[in-house]
């Protein structure tokens, strides 16, 4: 018998649709009520994941191959955002524009040919993996993340899809509770 037919022992699969993303160093106290007030990233599409690699050395003892583990490297975390506008009048802002005012906001040098230094950019980012009725499965917190790259999208007359910003994240490494 399959899993999800037998009710006397209910065991409810992690769905990759049911998600969150949040800005922890974003200040609630600021909110006006909007759930990006909040920090939440409820325009998120897609996130992977943390995930890592750890090397590993082979040592030879006469014959022998030995292999150790080495260092772990964190791979980045790529998020896929819709862009979309905030308010009903033509002339405001989409979320691509407000996007790009939080990275000046957060210390970069869109225009300087000086680039940016790392402390001035690091944040603390956190992916919630949630269940059925919200409440938190797993909580992923970057730890010291900054974002490595933007892509705001492509316009193309062939498609009535809607506009992707995808983001790369780098972190110095990530906690799962």
């Amino acid at each position: 018998m399959a899993f999800w037919s037998d009710r006397t022992n209910i065991i409810e699969p992690v769905r990759p649709f049911r998600f969150r993303i949040m800005d922890a160093g974003h200040d609630p106290i600021e909110a006006t009520g909007s759930p990006d007030d909040l920090g939440y990233w409820w325009w998120a599409k897609s996130a992977t994941k943390p995930s890592f690699d750890i090397s590993k050395q082979e040592y030879q003892l006469i014959n022998h191959k030995i292999k150790y583990p080495g260092i772990v490297t964190w791979k980045d975390v790529t998020i896929k955002i819709i862009d979309y506008k905030d308010n009903l009048n033509l002339d405001g802002q989409t979320k691509a524009h407000s996007f790009y005012n939080y990275l000046k906001n957060s210390s970069y040098s869109l225009s300087e040919p000086d680039g940016i230094s790392k402390v001035n950019t690091v944040r603390n980012y956190v992916i919630e993996q949630l269940d059925a009725d919200g409440n938190i499965l797993q909580t992923w917190k970057l730890v010291n993340a900054f974002i490595t790259s933007i892509d705001f999208g492509e316009l193309n007359y062939e498609t009535e899809t809607l506009t992707e910003i995808t983001i790369t994240v780098s972190y110095d490494t990530a906690e799962l509770t």
